[in-house]
């Protein structure tokens, strides 16, 4: 599949913001109730904080630009669960997979599509949580009880999302190795 220019930009910047905040996550420590934050813990948080911002802000250029060159079966290979056709074709696929032919699966397939569909999901989900939190830590990063029920959210939607990027990158290695040329094409800027 040849992905647009736009596509291709478009994911990478979600690869790096999102990739950039869950390190960052690693060292950082958010505010927590009755409890100051150190300096180092305050750098990297507002770090997080902006990042996650532009983050925010991809995420939104990527739905629009999805909207706006809305192609039935374009959004299709990415929620294929939406129409009965890519219900039916994404089952065959998870069939071939649990039964170990994965030789046989295509790189632009329904269950492909799924998993990307996925983690566009995944990552909008966390950016918009993460732009809750912020608005509601503003301006003196006050944790309330909304607030920390958000950050429990925001920070299970990490562990998924850590999940995500694991198996994402697994997945595309094996289908690069394998010769559909996954990462060439997405990483690809000709």
């Amino acid at each position: 599949m040849a992905y647009s220019r736009t596509t291709r930009i478009l994911h990478s910047l979600i690869a790096l913001t999102i990739t950039f905040q869950l390190i960052v996550s690693l060292v950082m420590e958010p505010p927590k109730v009755d409890r100051p934050m150190s300096q180092a813990s305050a750098f990297w948080f507002e770090w997080h904080e902006w990042v996650g911002l532009a983050a925010m802000a991809v995420l939104l250029v990527s739905w629009i630009y999805r909207l706006a060159n809305f192609k039935r079966e374009g959004q299709a290979k990415l929620f294929p669960w939406v129409n009965a056709a890519g219900r039916k074709g994404l089952m065959t696929e998870l069939r071939m997979f649990l039964t170990l032919k994965w030789k046989a699966l295509p790189d632009t397939g329904p269950l492909a599509g799924t998993i990307h569909g996925l983690g566009l999901l995944i990552a909008t989900a966390m950016a918009v949580t993460g732009s809750i939190l912020y608005i509601g830590l503003w301006p003196d990063n006050i944790v309330t009880a909304n607030v920390n029920n958000m950050m429990d959210v925001h920070s299970t939607l990490a562990t998924v999302m850590w999940v995500y990027l694991y198996g994402h990158i697994i997945i595309a290695s094996w289908h690069q190795f394998v010769g559909h040329g996954s990462i060439t094409k997405m990483f690809s800027w000709r």
